[in-house]
């Protein structure tokens, strides 16, 4: 089992900053939605909330994006893929002319990192050249004899965001029920 304080995350503060601050508002706009026009009227809240929640649930996978590194492996997970790369299957980590940072593996694939994409502030702050640096250090560190250098891509499983898709999914239900029987 993986010890936590030897995994880094890596993750732009202003993503955790922005991830909050846009829920909180779409979800106080929602509260302000429902208690205005109710649920009963012509004008139903379902479909404001369906809406808000679909919103949040969106934001909350776009700045969620992280990197994870671990003593056996970097783990990149974006707003729908988590790809886990063997620390043996990585050749360098890089930032392309756009800004973007990557991870090259040995077999020639690039994993792109959502998490430092280029910004339009970031040639000035260099919070992707800073992340690539820390990759790189890690890796050097601590070299691991692993048999297997792969690149697995899964489907990035976020609870956090889950739970307002789930909450979109019931409104939407909901609405479409209310407007089929009445």
């Amino acid at each position: 089992m993986k010890r936590q304080e030897d995994t880094v995350t890596l993750r732009r503060k202003s993503q955790r900053i922005l991830q909050w601050f846009f829920s909180v508002l779409l979800l106080a706009l929602a509260a302000l939605v429902a208690k205005r026009m109710g649920f009963n009227g012509p004008n139903k809240a379902q479909v404001g909330l369906t809406a808000s929640f679909a919103t949040v649930f969106l934001i909350q996978r776009i700045f969620r994006t992280r990197v994870l590194i671990s003593q056996d492996e970097v783990c990149v997970v974006n707003a729908v893929f988590k790809y886990s790369v063997t620390r043996d299957a990585i050749a360098q980590a890089l930032i392309d002319a756009q800004g973007n940072l990557k991870l090259k593996t040995t077999a020639g694939e690039e994993v792109y990192i959502a998490a430092y994409s280029g910004s339009l502030i970031d040639h000035y702050v260099g919070s992707a050249d800073r992340a690539a640096e820390v990759i790189r250090q890690r890796l050097k560190a601590k070299p691991t004899a692993s048999r297997n250098s792969t690149v697995r891509r899964r489907i990035a499983m976020s609870w956090l965001s889950e739970i307002w898709l789930a909450g979109a999914v019931i409104c939407a239900t909901w609405t479409a029920i209310g407007n089929a029987v009445g």
